[in-house]
């Protein structure tokens, strides 16, 4: 069974993936290794695991079931990336919506444990990195983020999220990126 999971998630991933990059933020700025974007209101849908085994993985299957059908319409939802893990709140995950949705249309989750989160206009500062990610390269990079951003003066939130592009079966050219929301 969880193998058939595994492959319906590698298929709905890469067959239904939506744009990542221009139709959610613009690069305004680039300072040494670090991305200072602009980012639109966009809608999500969260999940918060607190077991801590696996939590990432199973995380990934209550969000990913959800735009599987598993919604009041039995609506299946087109995957986008990047997948949003906010490293400050118990490793919440967070999948975007696709903007054909507002709050009003989005099919409702079957899981109650399922939640929307609706951002607003924001300044982020981004650091990318590659390769499959760990606790030990997301720590590396939120201080190589902190150093440029404080010897920079810009301020920031000092709440990380790491943003994930590519799914677990893609070996080679892997994009992660560690975020932050900056005051300019």
């Amino acid at each position: 069974m969880q193998i058939l999971i595994i492959i319906s998630l590698i298929f709905v991933y890469s067959s239904s993936q939506e744009s990542s990059k221009s139709d959610i933020y613009k690069v305004i700025k680039t300072i040494e290794s670090v991305e200072i974007r602009e980012y639109d209101p966009s809608l999500y849908i969260s999940y918060v695991n607190n077991e801590q085994e696996n939590a990432q993985n199973s995380s990934f299957r209550v969000l990913a079931d959800y735009i599987f059908g598993s919604n009041k319409n039995n609506e299946e939802i087109a995957m986008t990336s990047p997948v949003v893990i906010k490293l400050f709140n118990k490793n919440e995950m967070l999948f975007r919506i696709p903007k054909k949705y507002n709050i009003k249309n989005v099919p409702k989750p079957n899981n109650k444990n399922l939640k929307f989160v609706e951002t607003k206009y924001i300044k982020k500062a981004v650091i990318q990195f590659s390769g499959y990610s760990n606790s030990d390269k997301e720590k590396k990079h939120i201080e190589e983020l902190k150093e440029i951003l404080n010897n920079n003066n810009i301020k920031h939130n000092n709440k990380f999220e790491l943003f994930v592009y590519d799914p677990p079966y893609k070996f080679y050219n892997r994009r992660n990126e560690i975020s932050v929301n900056i005051y300019l």
